[in-house]
């Protein structure tokens, strides 16, 4: 399964981790707004409002669906080519936070 779940996500991007596209909700430094895609390194988050900065060391709140909340630390490390989303790595992922993201990611990828 995981060989097959690899082929499917995105197999270029030049990140350490692979990621796929998502859309839930989520609160990045006490800003709302929704994750736009996700890997087990980071996400990519299109905020309602202006506010986040690069170096930014902020705590996420990742809501993939009306039963999970992930709480994990994130550092802002930038943006897209537009600046709309930003980008958001993972400073440390605990074993109770690397499953329920990996479920994410498994879940997506396999639909």
């Amino acid at each position: 399964m995981f060989s097959r779940l690899m082929r499917i996500i995105k197999p270029g991007d030049r990140r350490k981790e692979r990621r796929v596209k998502v859309r839930f909700p989520a609160e990045v430094g006490g800003l709302k707004g929704r994750v736009t895609d996700v890997s087990l390194g980071g996400f990519g988050f299109y905020p309602d409002q202006e506010g986040l900065a690069e170096g930014d060391e902020v705590m996420a709140v990742l809501m993939p669906d009306e039963f999970t909340t992930i709480e994990i630390p994130c550092r802002v490390v930038g943006a897209d080519d537009e600046g709309m989303v930003v980008c958001v790595a993972f400073i440390k992922v605990t074993p109770d936070q690397f499953d329920p993201l990996q479920d994410i990611i498994a879940h997506q990828a396999l639909g």
